[in-house]
């Protein structure tokens, strides 16, 4: 049993780490470098989860393929667009584009952050929606149908609430609508 326990803690550890086993042995780290630069990754961090990696296997990452690996892949990373598809999946921005190509990729990253708090806010809203439905059920159910004057209240207040949150839905949604053809123009000028 206690085998069993060590052998998942290795696997458990081994897909926590930065790169596999053979990364680290094949040693191709201009390679990793840009795969790294390409996701947004951090310089300083990444590195030295790459070291703690393959300092398992002892060997030690070339800092220098693997940076320019990573400026490769941040040219890759750090476009407008980029910024706009991490922004849209509510992705942070951890402040890793040149200053040449950083504004761009905010422009992006900005508007898809306002696309991705527009549909959160309409999901939140359609839960409460769907919260406040139950309940109303739910206190019917209790009552068989006939609801006391403290049920009815209840009632009469969630289905205010829910008519609020209809109409603030609907201006969530054209907010969206708006977010949505400005993205397409911002593509389009890409």
């Amino acid at each position: 049993m206690r085998m069993i326990a060590i052998l998942l803690l290795g696997v458990l550890l081994a897909g926590c780490a930065s790169v596999s086993r053979e990364e680290c042995l094949a040693g191709d780290w201009g390679a990793i470098g840009q795969r790294d630069g390409a996701r947004g990754q951090v310089p300083e961090t990444i590195l030295a989860r790459h070291e703690r990696a393959c300092a398992r296997v002892d060997v030690t990452p070339d800092r220098a393929a693997w940076a320019q690996g990573h400026a490769r892949g941040l040219a890759q990373y750090c476009t407008p667009r980029s910024g706009l598809e991490e922004g849209r999946a509510g992705r942070s921005y951890r402040g890793v584009c040149p200053a040449t190509s950083e504004a761009g990729f905010l422009r992006g990253h900005d508007l898809g952050r306002a696309a991705h708090r527009q549909e959160m806010r309409l999901r939140e809203i359609d839960s409460e929606i769907s919260r406040l439905e139950a309940h109303i059920a739910a206190l019917l159910a209790a009552q068989d149908g006939q609801a006391d004057g403290g049920a009815q209240a209840e009632i009469a207040a969630s289905r205010s609430q829910i008519s609020f949150l209809r109409l603030e839905r609907l201006q969530a949604h054209a907010e969206l609508s708006r977010l949505e053809r400005e993205i397409r123009a911002f593509r389009a000028a890409r």
